[in-house]
């Protein structure tokens, strides 16, 4: 796999001239709309962020995208997310963008080496599918942030049983994403980790009135207005998007349901993931098992999800292998990782919409396994560090 992306990054800058030409687009595509918020805050216009008609100038004077060609690059993360991004256009955006990717995959790489480090594993041998992982190189090429949400969670985790209130911090972080944060309160709850559970509300209402402070109640409203407007135009009516978004509710809408249907199944795999997490967590299992079920969870409730965040399913995937090699592996588990592992890579590669609706599937089987390993597990003695 990293001759696969090695080879592909190199036929990519060949056809692109050193990727100074938009034949192919370019690398950091996404990541030209964390900079462009960036440029605009620094100017004072924070509030136009939301504002495409002021955003979409900056994208294709400084960006990843072709100037005259069409893209749909809006800011539809909360305000809190600007406190992550304001510094981004002190780089120009080529040392941006790799500077950003650089740090988030080291932090990223080193919360699963550390996941993995509870196990027999040999370091010398760990590294090399934690780096061939297609998640990384999916979200690295366009300068994605679902490395350093994933790698954040990870950190809170694994820092949950010795310093709980640094791991509420870094929990009270994800708000800037809240799609992938709305479980991890219920994780907290279900293992009555209240030192964490209110470092994390308090960190989130610190973000909220420090945004507040810094650029204006008008940003509140603005989000709400944009989240709306995307959800109608891109979740519900975003035929192509589909392909590329590995959820249920997206999988019914490609299979021709309505709205409404879909939002309903969504609802119905969100009723067991939590249940799921909450067995998970409830239960006497190591911690590299609860954030595989965490991450595995979160990935099955969320409605809106894209290829990209798949880094969180390498959280799962690392999580199931040191249970695996540990304890010794159950039936089917290995080769559902592997399927797994390949699945970011795969969805990436659906741009005809050929490859039928399976990450949701892969998910859900994979959630499937992390709670049988639960079952099993539920008589051995509590666990009080990662991988006990």
């Amino acid at each position: 796999m990293l001759i696969v992306y090695g080879a592909l990054v190199v036929i990519w800058g060949f056809r692109t001239q050193g990727f100074t030409t938009d034949a192919l687009g370019r690398p950091g595509v996404d990541y030209s709309a964390f900079w462009s918020a960036s440029y605009l805050v620094m100017q004072g216009h924070a509030a136009s962020v939301y504002d495409y008609d002021a955003l979409r100038p900056v994208i294709t004077a400084f960006g990843a995208v072709q100037g005259g060609g069409k893209f749909y690059l809006p800011w539809v993360y909360p305000p809190t997310f600007l406190l992550f991004v304001a510094p981004l256009s002190l780089l120009p955006f080529a040392a941006s963008y790799l500077a950003f990717t650089g740090m988030t995959a080291v932090i990223y790489i080193a919360a699963v080496l550390k996941m993995l480090a509870v196990s027999t594993i040999s370091r010398r041998l760990a590294w090399l599918p934690v780096l061939a992982f297609p998640g990384i190189h999916e979200a690295a090429m366009i300068g994605q942030n679902s490395l350093l949400t994933a790698g954040i969670a990870a950190w809170a985790l694994i820092l949950l049983r010795t310093r709980p209130v640094l791991a509420g911090v870094l929990i009270g972080l994800l708000s800037v994403k809240p799609q992938l944060a709305l479980l991890l309160p219920l994780a907290l709850g279900a293992d009555h980790a209240w030192k964490a559970f209110f470092a994390a509300g308090g960190t989130a209402a610190a973000m909220v009135m420090g945004s507040i402070a810094l650029w204006g109640w008008e940003t509140i409203p603005a989000f709400l207005e944009s989240g709306v407007y995307f959800r109608q135009t891109i979740l519900e009516q975003g035929e192509i998007g589909w392909r590329y978004c590995p959820t249920i509710f997206a999988m019914m809408r490609r299979a021709g349901a309505a709205p409404a249907g879909a939002y309903l199944a969504q609802a119905v795999a969100a009723g067991f993931a939590v249940w799921a997490l909450f067995r998970v967590w409830r239960g006497e299992n190591s911690m590299a098992l609860r954030i595989a079920a965490l991450a595995t969870s979160t990935l099955l409730a969320s409605p809106y999800l894209w290829f990209y965040e798949l880094t969180w399913l390498g959280l799962a995937i690392a999580g199931l292998a040191a249970e695996g090699v540990t304890r010794g592996w159950m039936r089917g588990e290995r080769e559902l990782l592997v399927v797994a592992w390949l699945l970011p890579f795969v969805l990436s590669l659906n741009q005809a919409g050929y490859v039928p609706p399976v990450g949701p599937m892969v998910t859900l089987l994979l959630l499937m396994a992390i709670l049988r390993r639960a079952l099993k597990n539920g008589r051995l003695a509590p666990s009080k560090k990662l991988g006990a």
